[in-house]
Order: structure tokens, then C-alpha cells, then sequence
């Protein structure tokens, strides 16, 4: 069976994609519960608390890993504009050590969750990801330095990457 890695599995999105996954995979689960709940998930997902940018624990966590589906990240638009530093903190120090762990381990493939928020106020509507970006939050501006972040070391590593 594979195994796949959910961080931020504990959240809205993160807890919906582990019980979907736990049918077909052993899914672990990485949250710091700063708005997940593990009582989201079903008994079969193994959880673990921890931070994403805490590589030690990242290495421990991908032994023997198929996949990671990076969701873990601090989404509310409005609290980015106040704590930026925060937000570039997780949102892109997050995903680069995941990146690194992954390297570090052996896992092959991510797949990446990124925000329509990046594409910010478009003219054409609706938005397609062939329209250039315009973040206007610094939410937004963490979303797609990660996602350049998971293609250009996925390029440089080895990894099929999604996002």
C-alpha cells in the first residue's frame, strides 16, 4: 500500500484529502493544530503534532514515503497583512524544508496546494492559471514564492511536483 504524507492534514482541506487517501493509502498526518483538528480525522490516519519547518522531525516522518500533499500553511488573507513575517515564515520556510526533507529521504513526488489569491484583481474573469499573477497580500505573495520554491527544487532534486 503507499504511503502519503498530509501536512496541515488536520485542517478543513488537509482532514478531507486524508480520508479520501486513507482508502487506498497508510496516510501520516503532520499539523501544529494552530487551526486543524485531529479529531477531523478518521482513526486509521496517523497524526503527528509538529511544525513543517522542523526538518529533524520531517526526516523521522518521510521514511518509506510514496507521496507529500503540502497543504500545511497560514491562510487568512487579512491576518497576512499584519504579520507578514509570520506567514513568509511558514507558508515559504515551510515548503522549503519539506523540499530539503524530501530530498533527504528519497520521496519522489509532491504535490503542492497554491491560491487563486495569487492571481489578486484580473480584468478577464474567470481566472485561468495561464493569466499572469498579481498578489495583493502578502498571503498571496507566500503562495507563489512556494509554489516557485516546489518547482525550481523539484527541478533541481528530482521531484515530480504538482501544484
Amino acid at each position: 500500500m503507499p504511503v502519503s504524507v498530509v501536512t496541515g492534514g488536520a485542517g478543513f482541506l488537509g482532514s478531507a484529502l486524508a480520508l479520501c487517501l486513507v482508502e487506498a493509502h497508510t496516510v501520516l498526518v503532520l499539523d501544529d493544530l494552530t487551526t486543524g483538528d485531529p479529531r477531523r480525522l478518521p482513526p486509521e490516519v496517523l497524526f503527528t503534532r509538529g511544525d513543517v519547518k522542523d526538518v529533524p522531525k520531517l526526516w523521522t516522518l518521510l521514511q518509506g514515503v510514496d507521496c507529500v500533499y503540502h497543504l500545511a500553511a497560514r491562510v487568512r488573507v487579512p491576518e497576512s497583512i499584519h504579520y507578514p513575517s509570520n506567514y513568509n515564515s511558514v507558508n515559504v520556510g515551510g515548503t522549503v524544508a519539506v523540499m530539503e526533507a524530501m530530498r533527504d529521504t528519497g520521496v519522489k513526488r509532491v504535490v503542492f496546494a497554491s491560491s487563486g489569491a495569487l492571481y489578486g484583481e484580473q480584468q478577464h474573469q474567470p481566472i485561468d492559471e495561464g493569466q499572469a499573477p498579481h498578489p495583493n497580500s502578502p498571503y498571496a505573495v507566500s503562495k507563489i514564492a512556494a509554489e516557485y520554491y516546489v518547482s525550481t527544487l523539484g527541478s533541481l532534486y528530482g521531484i515530480e511536483t504538482v501544484s
